[in-house]
């Protein structure tokens, strides 16, 4: 099913989605939503991406490029509540360190973002880790 709408864009650049493609695809006021910009085919994609509860934080992640060793970052988060939204890996220099870059949802994490580093390297076996937020 397709639903077509025109609309514009006003001064600040801000684009009002019409209330039937808002119910028809559920979005709430204050819902998280991602921008997928396609240059070659100049359109733009709109995601549904966290619900409006969600605290958003980017995590990117530096690790030694073996077997195993994004499980173990990803596993950790799982055990201190951190919900993996959206990722995506890289290896850097083969058998020797690539990069995790990561959107999580960390409103059900029992621990600091700050602690949460720090397991990331103790218990995850990440180089590096540094962590940004969402507006």
């Amino acid at each position: 099913m397709r639903i077509s709408e025109i609309t514009q864009i006003d001064s600040r650049g801000r684009v009002l989605i019409p209330k039937s493609i808002r119910e028809t695809l559920g979005l709430q006021n204050g819902m998280h939503v991602m921008f997928i910009a396609d240059l070659e085919k100049r359109e733009i994609k709109i995601l549904p991406f966290a619900d409006p509860n969600a605290k958003l934080l980017e995590i990117n992640v530096t690790l030694t490029d073996k077997p195993g060793a994004l499980a173990k970052i990803a596993s950790t988060m799982a055990k201190w509540g951190v919900d993996l939204l959206s990722t995506q890996s890289r290896t850097l220099q083969r058998g020797k360190s690539a990069e995790w870059n990561t959107i999580v949802d960390v409103s059900n994490c029992k621990l600091r973002i700050e602690e949460l580093k720090q397991k990331l390297v103790k218990e995850g076996e990440a180089k590096n880790v540094e962590i940004k937020g969402f507006l």
